[in-house]
């Protein structure tokens, strides 16, 4: 496959090591949390974050909601890497929920592309701890659409004007 566009993967090469950076009008949820990008590559993306209070149920542990919502999050990070120029949808997500994590505690979150077909692409994803003992594992498939993603024509525009 043509990538048509490596500038979101750029964007985010230059952030490693640092929260992950703003991807101009993606709202994602997990840039409320401060996730630090560990890693990033085409169709692979590493992301930590720190367990926070509004991250957790009442057991102070992560929240199975919140972990589905960061999953589909990341994957679509995934995604976005691979360089095209319309927007993919999730169309569905299986999560197995495996382990805990605690209030406090550090989880990583990682996905990856398995396969990249001409209109649905499948991804794999799993949250674990600093041990990398698993916490959960995700499988998802994503639907291209013919809808132009706004932050490859941010990036696009961003790129003629310098």
């Amino acid at each position: 496959m043509i990538v048509k566009n490596a500038n979101i993967l750029k964007h985010l090469t230059s952030a490693i090591g640092n929260n992950l950076p703003d991807l101009h009008k993606i709202p994602m949820i997990t840039s409320k949390y401060n996730g630090k990008l560990i890693s990033v590559s085409r169709g692979e993306i590493r992301v930590q974050f720190l367990i926070q209070p509004q991250m957790t149920n009442p057991l102070g542990i992560l929240h199975g909601g919140m972990q589905c919502t960061l999953i589909d999050d990341i994957i679509g990070i995934a995604v976005a890497t691979l360089g095209n120029d319309v927007f993919s949808m999730s169309i569905n997500l299986q999560i197995n929920y495996l382990g805990k994590a605690k209030l406090g505690e550090k989880i990583y979150i990682s996905a990856r592309i398995i396969r990249e077909g001409r209109n649905i692409i499948h991804a794999s994803a799993k949250i674990s701890d600093i041990n990398d003992k698993i916490i959960s594992v995700a499988q998802s498939d994503l639907l291209k659409t013919q809808i132009d993603s706004d932050y490859i024509q941010s990036l696009l525009n961003e790129k003629q004007d310098k």
